[in-house]
């Protein structure tokens, strides 16, 4: 009675704690790290105001039913989203913004009038009760989730005023370039090359464009100081409704979530950093919202699947939710969106063959199809577009490449004289290990089980259920066989690993449910199996600790103003403040020519690496296009004679030697040369065609001339 009476206080206790916590981490990222509390107040305005309260008042037509908390936020926060890029494409073509601002005020004042007309203090009621029966476990959970995303976000990100030097991820740096693009216009222009489009995943962008567009925030604010607010929140309450849903122990999602973050899923890159947090949580390419669909959309499925066994059900809202979901997945992250789509099909495929399915179900199938094609296609792979991808798409267990332990591996088995064959096969049962850690045992028991329970007839088809079955499958396979774009082709097994552990969770429940005589085999097996669980899980929450312990000097040193940065991954305080003049000062539709070489020196410079071509600090931090020696995001290898006739284009604008360099830069379009003192030694280039319009110890800005 005493213990239950304790945990009760501690269940009470935990969400002001949690409260606590979070005011606490915010401040950190305040006082330590240059975050504007004014700036991270209107980015929860906006998320409250135009994306959570417009998708629940959208969600109040869609009968959902009786489903948890936690889902009807998920399911707001997406729905509003698809609201406002509906709202951003029309904006778009009717160049006003004034839909943009007016309608998720209107619509989050009309959700509060339907909710509280009547008995209001009833629904708060209601409110509080529901908040404080979230479980301990999840509260625990939401907390690392939050400080992982801070630790490897936030703090490492001073903001320009508070340092002489900004360290400056080449990835972020992208999508705040892109973020930045996005609040101009659609479609979207490269920021780097001068007429050309981009193929990217940019639903992401485009939602975190719209407070920059309207608010006058900044793309690096933005993504560094709010994105790890909305990156956590969204994941852990989507992951958290994701067990809750598909559950038969609704009360242990926390549980269940607890363990997923202290398995410290896919830890590959070094023996204690996991590369799926990283994309996931760190919001270095946003594929956390991209998970977090995906769980919606199986969530989804499983309403649908319910519903429509009713026969007097005709209502296709369900499934229209279900195709927003799709497409949403689809553009946040365009391989999770296909993941989905083939594990659909192949579901239903199977369902049809085994006679389990109504034909019925090639409507919705249809419907959502139709949905990932066109943001497929039409959104993220309109004709003139390009990316990096890989040369080939069979490029079998390149993915391997990543894991830190590959080469030592390979080295001992060689050693040993192991056949090739016989080493690739460890290989691969080594990384399966590493892909799902601690749940690797009970996950391959239970999909084994599973398969042959329902083929043999013993068990139900259940569309969700085989349906989270055949993503992992359709995931894991992809990310084996096809080169996306460098190691992007992780983003097809994201979805797979983050659904792995509801499938061991689901054999625990199952086996739970069968009564083993006490000192049987089958009894003691099970006690083994859940042994090695909890063993695993010891062991990768120790690995969860060394990841903290080392990345916390790291944020240490980065909150250090005085700390000195390589130039290359730089951009010092006067660069900053000479683009922040030109964001000032000149047109928004100003394109810039810039000789600053990012991530790599000139000695080590190589023409046709890709990843040596991330030439984007500038426009990223003026909010300005530019017109330099190719994107190395934005350009195939195989475009090596475009990016050397643009390097030869670039040098001939900053040739002191070259008296046409007027006529070559308006040719061109640019608008204004950027000479980066601290990395070239260019002489004035000042003549009839170039004006000196600002200048600093590190930049001169150059104004190109009218012709007439």
């Amino acid at each position: 009675m005493q213990d239950a009476v304790r945990f009760s206080r501690i269940r009470s206790i935990m969400p002001v704690f949690c409260v606590l916590a979070v005011f606490a981490l915010t401040l950190t990222g305040v006082r330590i790290y240059g975050a504007s509390v004014p700036g991270l107040l209107i980015f929860l305005c906006f998320v409250l105001f135009y994306v959570l309260f417009p998708g629940l008042l959208i969600l109040r037509y869609v009968p959902l039913g009786d489903h948890s908390f936690s889902t009807h936020l998920t399911a707001g926060v997406f729905t509003g989203w698809a609201f406002e890029l509906i709202l951003y494409f029309i904006t778009d073509v009717i160049g006003t913004n004034i839909l943009l601002y007016a309608c998720g005020p209107l619509m989050s004042l009309a959700f509060a009038v339907l909710v509280l007309r009547n008995d209001p203090a009833d629904k708060l009621r209601d409110l509080s009760g529901k908040i404080r029966s979230v479980p301990v476990c999840a509260w625990v959970f939401f907390l690392l989730v939050l400080l992982y995303a801070m630790m490897t976000t936030q703090y490492l990100y001073l903001a320009p005023s508070l340092s002489d030097f900004i360290h400056v991820n080449p990835d972020k740096a992208y999508h705040m370039g892109l973020i930045d693009s996005l609040s101009h216009d659609y479609p979207l222009m490269s920021l780097w090359i001068d007429g050309r489009q981009i193929n990217y995943h940019i639903f992401t962008e485009m939602l975190y464009s719209i407070p920059v567009r309207l608010f006058d925030l900044d793309a690096d604010f933005m993504l560094l100081s709010c994105g790890p607010f909305f990156t956590a929140g969204v994941f852990s309450v989507s992951l958290y409704s994701f067990f809750s849903e598909m559950s038969d122990h609704p009360e242990r999602a926390g549980l269940y979530s607890l363990l997923v973050i202290l398995a410290d899923l896919f830890i590959a890159r070094s023996y204690y950093n996991s590369i799926a947090y990283k994309f996931i949580i760190t919001n270095d390419n946003a594929a956390g919202f991209g998970v977090a669909a995906a769980f919606l959309f199986a969530i989804l499925l499983k309403l649908f699947e319910k519903q429509s066994r009713d026969p007097d059900f005709r209502s296709m809202r369900p499934a229209i939710l279900l195709a927003v979901t799709a497409m949403l997945a689809t553009g946040i992250k365009g391989p999770i969106g296909a993941v989905l789509i083939c594990a659909l099909w192949g579901t239903m495929m199977l369902g049809w063959i085994l006679k389990k399915l109504p034909f019925k179900y090639i409507v919705p199938l249809m419907l959502i199809t139709v949905g990932f094609v066109f943001i497929y296609i039409e959104i993220l792979g309109s004709k003139g577009q390009t990316n990096g991808g890989g040369d080939s798409i069979f490029a079998l267990a390149n993915i391997t490449n990543i894991c830190f332990w590959k080469k030592p591996l390979i080295a001992s088995l060689k050693a040993m004289g192991v056949p090739s064959v016989i080493r690739l096969g460890i290989v691969f049962l080594v990384f399966l290990v590493f892909y799902l850690t601690a749940f690797f045992l009970p996950f391959c028991i239970g999909y084994v089980r599973e398969l042959i329970l329902v083929l043999s007839g013993k068990k139900e088809f259940e569309v969700y259920r085989v349906f989270i079955y055949a993503v992992f499958m359709v995931g894991f396979v992809a990310m084996f066989i096809l080169n996306y774009s460098g190691h992007s082709q992780i983003y097809f097994g994201l979805v797979s690993v983050f659904f792995a552990p509801l499938i061991a969770f689901w054999l625990f429940e199952d086996l739970d449910k069968c009564s083993f005589p006490s000192g049987s085999v089958r009894k003691g097996l099970l006690t083994a199996l859940k042994s090695v669980f909890v063993i695993s899980i010891a062991i990768t929450t120790v690995l969860l600790g060394t990841f903290i312990y080392k990345v916390y000097p790291d944020c240490v040193r980065h909150a250090d103003p005085t700390r000195k940065y390589d130039k290359y991954t730089s951009i010092s305080n006067q660069e900053y403040v000479a683009m922040q003049w030109l964001k000032e000062e000149t047109p928004e539709s100003s394109l810039l020519a810039t000789d600053r070489y990012y991530s790599v020196s000139l000695k080590k410079y190589v023409i046709d690496n890709r990843w040596d071509n991330r030439f984007f600090l500038y426009g990223t931090y003026s909010n300005r296009f530019c017109y330099i020696a190719g994107s190395g995001y934005n350009m195939k290898a195989s475009e090596y004679e475009l990016r050397k006739e643009m390097l030869d284009n670039n040098k001939a604008l900053y040739d002191v030697e070259n008296e046409e360099r007027g006529d070559d830069a308006r040719a061109l379009g640019v608008d204004y040369v950027v000479v980066s003192k601290r990395f070239t030694d260019i002489p004035s280039l000042e003549n009839e065609d170039y004006d000196l319009c600002y200048s600093n110890d590190e930049i001169d800005i150059y104004e190109i001339r009218d012709a007439s």
